[in-house]
């Protein structure tokens, strides 16, 4: 019993221990689970008003337009990656903020809308503007290659394509559903424009008012005295000025997030030691590269051995002097030229064609010794028999190409695929079908036309570009690198970097999305850094721009989101009320003097009269003056071979005299004035529509893109 009435005693005890065993259990496991939660959140690149998009599927975007930029094996730069990426990142929040706004009122684009749109009669403006589709020769539009196109990337039967070619048709398709999303993106965007600009309409009153605003043309004398005349310190401007306009422009002021940075950029250049190694190499080659040249560059020169005949218009400046000078078997070099050294031989000349019109067709190789012979036989005697070769290569490649190469030199045969190939399609009779074999495979080949035979020379080119040693490179990053050590604040650096003999770049705005700073390539990993620090850190040494730049950066302050604040843009408008007010002084002086004529205003302005004409109210810019407002409002009204003004302008004091006015004689078209308008207005629909802050600006978006890449 005692037992029992102690645990009665402590039972309000246990209720609070077993709830709070009890609580730590559940939050436990919700912060355990929660944790998921809080991972997959940091995955996501981008979230737009509370929609998130996942890294994958961003990356699988990014990937999607990488290979549908793509062309053959090349690669792109860092920069070029980085340019995509954010590409992609601008497409998905503008479609996910579009399609929130066409949701609303209910716009669509049907499947019947894109089927006309890709083969009916209203084909889509992206493909029209894509050059697959296009003829070659007139660029117009070529149904029967779209055609083509999708009869090849919609078919599944895959077995009749040669095996090399189905990744190649892989691909095709994949771009071909990006194609279709544009096609349905743009008609979208057409019809949310034509929606808007239909709701925006012209009145008779403004259509009345366009008209009247061209109809009065002013031609007139003018003398100008620039605000650049008068010294700065002559006027005075207070800060509670500068605060009053700060607070009228605020809203031009909207930021987004940034940081402000100093940096250091050293350029990574060749040393005296580089240049003289390259040259006493050179040096050393002469001797191998007279007697056997093609080896001689093929080891040791930065441009590949051309075994071409080209005419003298086609051979660099030190070349064309070089064969003009000397004769067949000289050897001239190494030449300097800024960093690149050049050394030539003279390997021959001859007269022949540069040029020749080109059929080629490339045949499989999986076939048999027999089979091969028994199809190239048979294609020969098709066009020997009257088929025109573009017809049996169209025909035997399932309609791919027509074999038509067009216009090509020797040196483009023989760089594109080789010395072989060049001599036999050159040596080739004209319009009969020949086989020729190359290191590629083998072509059957038509030569149609050969230009007019003319000069040509044969020359052995080595050129090497003097690139830092890693000696050099050492060199300039331990002194660098001692720099920044021994001067490791923001003051120090920027108080001893003149001396060293360093450029100190001071108060740069970088914002996230950043590409590169001050011009400098693959600088975005010291965006990445800036946005991962401090103020007031200093960052290690990076090596940008494929090892020609040494880069140290600094934080100085961070602009947050929001307007910029008036510290960062009072000289702006200082600057701006300071020449308002040398505008008012200089404008009172004049007035003060009670001159009579143009020719007077001009002497006291110590400047001569010049003369405009054709200024209507709505003249967007004046012949020698530019963009004045205060003068397209004061000609039309001025008296004619009168004094008027003076009037201060943006830049300088006008002083004009009307020397001629007129009036159209074009009557009043209510309805065409309307129409033009309206053309106007769809006009600047489309370019606002263009613009992503129209969706934006009152957009909630969580940019993480920085956080990975």
């Amino acid at each position: 019993m005692a037992t029992l009435e102690k645990i009665r005693s402590k039972a309000a005890l246990l209720v609070i221990v077993v709830g709070l065993a009890l609580f730590s259990f559940i939050i436990g496991d919700f912060l355990r689970s929660g944790s998921t939660f809080f991972h997959q959140k940091k995955e996501n690149i981008v979230i737009v008003n509370g929609e998130s998009v996942h890294y994958q599927d961003y990356q699988q975007k990014v990937e999607e337009r990488t290979n549908a930029l793509k062309r053959g094996n090349r690669t792109f730069t860092d920069d070029e990656q980085n340019q995509i990426r954010q590409m992609v990142l601008d497409e998905m929040i503008d479609d996910i903020l579009f399609s929130e706004e066409t949701a609303k009122i209910g716009l669509v684009v049907t499947n019947e809308e894109v089927s006309d749109l890709v083969i009916g009669k209203n084909t889509s403006p992206v493909l029209l503007q894509m050059p697959d589709f296009q003829n070659p020769q007139t660029g117009a539009f070529n149904k029967d290659a779209l055609m083509r196109f999708l009869q090849m990337v919609e078919s599944d039967d895959l077995d009749n394509y040669p095996k090399e070619y189905i990744p190649q048709i892989m691909e095709m398709k994949q771009s071909w559903l990006m194609i279709e999303q544009q096609v349905l993106k743009e008609r979208l965007r057409r019809k949310f424009g034509t929606l808007i600009s239909s709701a925006i309409l012209i009145n008779n009153l403004e259509a009345q008012a366009a008209y009247d605003d061209n109809k009065v043309s002013s031609d007139f004398d003018y003398v100008a005295q620039p605000y650049s005349s008068v010294a700065d310190d002559a006027v005075q401007v207070s800060d509670v000025e500068i605060q009053k306009l700060y607070n009228e422009r605020k809203t031009s002021y909207k930021q987004e997030e940034a940081k402000v940075i100093n940096y250091i950029a050293v350029n990574i250049l060749p040393s005296t030691n580089d240049f003289q190694a390259i040259e006493t190499k050179l040096n050393g080659l002469k001797e191998g590269f007279a007697s056997s040249a093609r080896e001689i560059v093929q080891y040791n020169s930065d441009i590949p051995y051309l075994d071409a005949y080209v005419p003298l218009s086609n051979l660099d400046e030190d070349a064309k002097r070089f064969v003009m000078n000397n004769s067949v078997g000289a050897v001239e070099g190494p030449v300097l030229n800024d960093r690149i050294y050049n050394m030539y031989k003279f390997e021959g000349e001859k007269t022949a064609p540069d040029s020749l019109k080109l059929n080629a067709l490339m045949l499989p190789m999986s076939l048999d010794q027999n089979t091969f012979k028994h199809l190239t036989d048979s294609l020969i005697q098709v066009v020997k028999g009257g088929v025109s070769f573009g017809d049996m290569a169209f025909g035997i490649s399932g309609g791919k190409n027509r074999g038509e190469l067009g216009w090509i030199t020797e040196a483009q045969l023989a760089s594109q695929i080789d010395a072989q190939f060049k001599d036999a399609v050159f040596d080739a009779k004209l319009n009969e079908p020949t086989l020729v074999n190359s290191s590629k495979g083998t072509f059957l080949i038509e030569v149609t036309n050969k230009t007019q035979p003319v000069k040509k020379y044969k020359v052995a080119h080595i050129q090497v570009h003097v690139i830092p040693s890693q000696e050099t490179k050492a060199h300039l990053y331990n002194d660098f690198s001692q720099f920044v050590s021994t001067h490791h604040s923001l003051n120090a650096l920027k108080e001893n970097a003149p001396q060293a003999g360093y450029i100190f770049q001071n108060n740069v705005e970088v914002t996230k999305n950043q590409i590169n700073i001050g011009g400098i390539q693959n600088t975005r990993p010291i965006v990445q850094w800036v946005f991962n620090n401090k103020n007031g850190a200093i960052s290690d040494i990076f090596e940008c721009q494929n090892g020609e730049y040494f880069v140290v950066a600094s934080i100085e302050n961070n602009l947050h989101e929001g307007y910029r604040p008036l510290a960062s843009v009072s000289e702006i408008l200082k600057r701006e009320l300071i020449n308002q007010k040398k505008g008012e002084k200089l404008t009172a002086e004049l007035k003060e003097k009670k001159l009579n004529s143009l020719e007077q205003y001009a002497e006291a302005m110590n400047t001569t009269p010049q003369s405009v004409k054709f200024v209507t109210f709505a003249t967007p810019n004046i012949s020698g003056i530019g963009n004045e407002p205060i003068l397209n409002a004061e000609a039309p009204v001025a008296p004619i071979g009168k004094i008027a003004g003076p009037f201060a302008g943006k830049n300088r004091v006008y002083v004009i005299q009307v020397t001629d006015r007129k009036e159209s004689d074009a009557p009043y078209n209510a309805e065409l004035q309307m129409k033009q308008m309206q053309m106007q207005n769809s006009y600047r629909t489309y370019q606002l529509m263009q613009s992503s802050e129209l969706l934006r600006e009152n957009a909630k978006i969580e940019n993480n893109l920085n956080r990975f890449f």
